[in-house]
């Protein structure tokens, strides 16, 4: 079986970045994922806060991504892993009907959000948001709300309130706010 050295899981910027630069410094890659890459990348309005690359909209990035990956030659495996077992001196991956091993495995596989409310991917990037510090700036002299399912939320609709006229707060939580 061909051992790769580096198996990356993930085609959200980090995992993109990882093969990128494991590319680069001339490692054996498999990179794992859908190659779709990131809907949460391609359905942002304007990112703002994308080093070198202000005011980007989504779908560009997500085609700057797919350009660097063709330029470096780095194919995208569409196959679920479903385990990894570390072996000793190597790790297995366990995808759908087929196995893979490599020297390190690199998990990048970004934050799951489900989906809760009926519409709710339908509007991603037209009013529904997952990232205060990306996205804040659109709701600028605007109302807001913000769904938090933990106490770290809270600190993301303050610093909406800095930029939104009227800002809601929901938790979905039980804690003092």
């Amino acid at each position: 079986m061909e051992r790769y050295d580096i198996a990356i899981i993930g085609t959200g910027p980090a995992g993109l970045e990882a093969a990128i630069t494991a590319k680069i410094r001339n490692k054996k890659i498999i990179l794992f994922g859908n190659k779709n890459l990131s809907l949460k990348v391609e359905k942002a309005h304007t990112i703002q806060n994308y080093l070198g690359l202000p005011d980007i909209g989504g779908e560009e990035l997500k085609a700057a991504y797919e350009a660097h990956l063709k330029a470096m030659d780095i194919e995208i495996t569409e196959d679920k892993i479903n385990a990894v077992y570390a072996m000793g001196e190597y790790f297995a991956l366990q995808g759908n009907g087929t196995n893979y091993e490599a020297q390190t495995v690199i998990l990048a596989t970004g934050v799951s959000t489900a989906k809760a409310y009926p519409g709710e991917e339908q509007f991603l990037g037209r009013g529904v948001s997952y990232c205060a510090t990306c996205d804040a700036p659109l709701y600028r002299g605007k109302t807001a709300a913000i769904i938090g399912f933990s106490p770290k939320e809270e600190a993301e609709a303050d610093f909406m309130a800095e930029m939104a006229d009227k800002v809601y707060y929901i938790p979905m939580y039980e804690a003092d706010v």
